[in-house]
């Protein structure tokens, strides 16, 4: 049982748009909230979610919050990142594949993250879709379409490839998305202008960019399947409270 004074081991969420909104519950679901739930009296769970962020600004805000270790114990950081940097070439945020790549590796080898050592494992971006990114677009007044199935797939691919280069583990959400609504290679892309609109598809996206409840439990689903697989020492039920339990507390 670790000191009452000794803070709690963190588990940084460090992403994007997706990230910071997966705090909200109003869709009757978040996969934030379900972490913390999940890891509750064993690890502080913790939102470092940057709206609009892309990998080069997140590669450097990373200094400003990451814990230094003699102020915490960062035990986790999730990194998911790449929805604004597969906006289209020409477009303020658009980040080139190689370059994401590369920022991407950065993030993980930072000295910062290095000196903690933590367990990270990175999330593909999901798909998009661009029958509901139509109505977005013409709300964020930027020309249609901002993201294609097609690009954003690239990205996630991408992540793919750096989790095994760097051999860390990847939460493909892409991938368990496009299995929710039985997407199979080799058919046309499900999101994109070239299939039908599917209304299952649809309901994973507020806007067609951003994730309702149902996604997030996806999301989080996905998390824990990669928790168990990869460090199953460190699944909610195999840690000890940071606090005794009442029984043992003084009275």
């Amino acid at each position: 049982m670790a000191p009452l004074n000794q803070p709690y081991d963190q588990f940084i969420l460090f992403g994007d748009s997706l990230t910071q909104m997966s705090s909200n519950q109003d869709d009757g679901f978040g996969y934030h909230p379900a972490l913390q739930e999940a890891y509750s009296r064993r690890l502080d769970v913790i939102n470092r979610g940057f709206s609009g962020y892309t990998s080069a600004m997140a590669l450097k805000v990373l200094p400003k919050f990451f814990p230094r270790p003699e102020t915490a114990t960062v035990r986790f950081l999730a990194i998911c990142l790449g929805c604004n940097d597969a906006v289209m070439a020409g477009m303020y945020q658009h980040v080139p594949l190689e370059t994401y790549k590369s920022n991407l590796r950065q993030i993980v080898q930072h000295p910062m993250v290095k000196i903690q050592n933590p367990r990270i494992f990175l999330l593909t971006p999901p798909p998009v879709n661009q029958y509901q990114l139509e109505v977005f677009d013409a709300s964020e007044g930027v020309p249609h379409p901002s993201r294609t199935a097609a690009q954003t797939r690239k990205y996630a691919d991408a992540v793919i490839e750096l989790g095994k280069d760097l051999d860390v583990p990847v939460v493909d959400l892409w991938s368990a998305f496009m299995r929710y609504v039985g997407w199979k290679e080799g058919d046309v892309l499900v999101g994109s202008r070239e299939a039908p609109n599917n209304e299952d598809f649809e309901a994973l996206f507020t806007d067609g960019l951003h994730l309702t409840g149902k996604a997030y439990k996806i999301e989080f689903d996905a998390v824990m399947e990669v928790i168990e697989r990869n460090w199953p020492d460190q699944i909610p039920e195999k840690l000890e409270m940071v606090v005794e339990d009442w029984r043992e507390a003084p009275m």
